[in-house]
């Protein structure tokens, strides 16, 4: 039922916690990182339950406030970009398109991290990927720290030999390492949102066949004996693994609906594979593998038999 039909009550609590969580987002970024990631899913379903331009309002006067106060800007671009996802992801769902509501979104936020790099790389007058390397060296002191404090001497030398190593490969494989996790996160909202907006049934999305051509080209550029085209074969087959993962848990989720397994064994089955690195290769390899053999379609076959 639309707010607007619950009464003034209800609307403008619902408004007051979404400005709320609006400003925090803008003033406070680092601190409620966790809840500003989930702010698309909030504002396409709030959007989805008001008037159109009552939630364009709202969503506006936010950025407008603080874009003039000077430390904003970075909080600003990002609620504005969070913002615009939200409401990508409310259109796409409402025209039953659940792959481009994950794909979209995640383009958008990408392409402006991308822009945010290279405007740091700018300002400071570096090469863009002293930048990432600069970043990740900042997380890998955090990660030492951390370490100091509970990995027991030898486990400690282990980590300080190799972690030059280890800065280099995050370095190497940061980009595809961003795109993906921009990309779960998008995942997850739109899981939220199509639940609760009863648009889309996510079990039955399934990426476009011609996937498996930038999956077959990520191989071939992971063999060629030169180290750009390899490291873009790594990040390229980092993005796609992400994709044929959401599709095996869409046909995970369809067996385990098709056969009515109850709710507390399908969250079991899903801290499993979210919680064992070989599972969710596994469930990987069963999105690819859809491909050629359509696994829901006997899913429902087997259904029909019985």
């Amino acid at each position: 039922m639309p707010l607007l039909q619950r009464g003034p009550k209800t609307l403008l609590i619902t408004t007051g916690v979404f400005l709320f969580i609006g400003v925090l987002v803008v003033v406070a970024t680092a601190q409620v990182m966790l809840f500003a990631l989930f702010v698309p899913v909030l504002y396409a379903v709030f959007s989805d339950q008001v008037h159109r331009w009552f939630t364009y309002f709202l969503a506006a006067a936010i950025p407008v406030t603080f874009a003039v106060a000077p430390g904003f800007i970075e909080g600003v671009v990002l609620y504005a970009s969070l913002i615009a996802s939200g409401s990508l992801i409310r259109r796409f769902l409402n025209s039953r398109n659940a792959g481009m509501a994950v794909f979209v979104p995640s383009c958008l936020v990408f392409f402006l991290f991308v822009l945010s790099v290279g405007i740091t790389a700018i300002q400071e007058g570096i090469l863009f990927q002293a930048v990432v390397s600069r970043w990740v060296g900042e997380v890998m002191n955090q990660v030492a720290l951390v370490y100091n404090q509970i990995l027991p001497p030898g486990e400690l030398a282990e980590f300080r030999v190799s972690r030059a190593a280890m800065e280099n490969r995050i370095t190497q494989l940061f980009w595809g390492i961003i795109a993906s996790s921009v990309m779960s996160v998008m995942w997850l909202n739109v899981l939220i949102a199509a639940q609760v907006l009863k648009t889309v049934k996510l079990r039955h999305w399934k990426c476009p066949d011609w996937m498996v051509g930038f999956f077959i080209a990520a191989g071939i550029f992971i063999l060629v004996n030169y180290d750009v085209i390899r490291i873009l074969g790594f990040n390229l087959m980092i993005v796609v693994s992400q994709i044929y993962f959401f599709q095996g848990l869409a046909i995970v989720t369809a067996f385990l609906t098709g056969y009515n397994w109850s709710k507390v064994v399908r969250w079991v089955v899903y801290i499993l594979i979210f919680s064992q690195i070989y599972i969710m290769i596994a469930v990987t390899a069963l999105g690819l593998f859809d491909t050629w053999f359509n696994f829901r379609n006997r899913i429902r076959s087997s259904e029909g038999e019985r």
